[in-house]
């Protein structure tokens, strides 16, 4: 087994650090564009694929952001797997409790992950 040389190293934390930095920007404009009430046209349009793009990979990038020198497979697997995991364990929670209130969902998976997205881009491993 060959260890990947620093070069390696340094390009894939690169990436990692901005993909965190992408999610968070997903997430802040998703949900400015969600208080300032845009539903149709092209913001419309935006706003849906930014707040889908941040549910399902932000709280799971924020998640693998702690996985040391995983493969790129098992990191995207773990992100997309938590982040999918996660919006379905929140939106089963509204329904069950009879409150369907997305935008506070999408407002707290947001302050939840994005702390976490912010030292991910700092400190990337």
């Amino acid at each position: 087994m060959s260890m990947p040389s620093s070069a390696e190293l340094t390009r894939a934390r690169t990436a990692r650090r901005g993909v965190a930095i992408a999610l968070v920007v997903a997430g802040v404009l998703a949900c400015a564009l969600n208080l300032i009430g845009s539903t149709g046209g092209v913001i419309g349009d935006v706003r849906l694929l930014l707040t889908i793009a941040f549910l399902l990979l932000g709280p799971g990038w924020a998640a693998a952001g702690f996985l040391r020198r995983a493969p790129a497979a098992h990191v995207w697997l773990l992100t997309v797997g938590v982040g999918v995991a996660s919006t379905l364990l929140v939106a089963q929670i509204m329904v069950s409790f009879g409150a369907w209130y997305p935008s506070v969902a999408l407002f707290v998976m947001t302050l939840i992950s994005v702390p976490f997205l912010l030292r991910h881009a700092v400190v990337a491993q």
